[in-house]
């Protein structure tokens, strides 16, 4: 095997798992923790939901609740909604298509050059995700009788963001000697 097949496996490994981390945060009820979280997700109230979307978005798309939902979110929310969605689309994206090139048997060299761009392209939306919404959350300030801190679901996107970016080094090295070695 040469190396730049070693190299894009564990290219897919780092997308995939950055694909994974994205989605976990993106859909879970945990990137704040202001006084308590919402305990039943079936039953969901949007006002108390901590999270990006909220399952009944998921469910029922074309409801009322998903509509006023996006209406209320402000316009930071909207932009790191809009990224991680965006990240999530391009990783996978990227996982396929590294799976394909994998496939190919002879000019892999001039195939794999995108894995790099996919890697870049994620990483960028998911620190533009994480800097948006640490910022905002930087300048909440709870009242006196209230906790509140980043949840888990905001250090699984940065979690992410650290797989993600550790796939452009690997996307790099790969294309490097795809063109060098083997």
């Amino acid at each position: 095997m040469c190396l730049s097949g070693l190299t894009q496996i564990l290219y897919g490994i780092l997308m995939a798992g950055s694909a994974v981390l994205t989605a976990i945060a993106l859909f879970t009820p945990s990137w704040n923790t202001v006084e308590q979280n919402v305990q039943d997700v079936r039953n969901l109230d949007t006002s108390n939901w901590n999270g990006l979307m909220p399952w009944s978005c998921i469910d029922h798309s074309k409801g009322a609740t998903c509509q006023d939902w996006w209406a209320n979110l402000p316009t930071w929310l909207r932009c790191v909604v809009v990224c991680m969605i965006l990240s999530l689309i391009v990783q996978i994206f990227a996982v396929v298509y590294n799976f394909l090139t994998c496939l190919a048997c002879c000019c892999k060299k001039y195939v794999i050059h995108p894995l790099t761009f996919f890697a870049i392209i994620s990483t960028l939306l998911l620190l533009i995700s994480v800097i948006v919404y640490a910022s905002e959350w930087a300048d909440f300030k709870p009242s006196v009788d209230t906790s509140s801190a980043l949840g888990y679901s905001f250090w699984l996107a940065v979690g992410a963001l650290i797989l993600s970016a550790a796939a452009v080094i690997l996307g790099s090295l790969t294309v490097f000697l795809g063109e060098h070695c083997c």
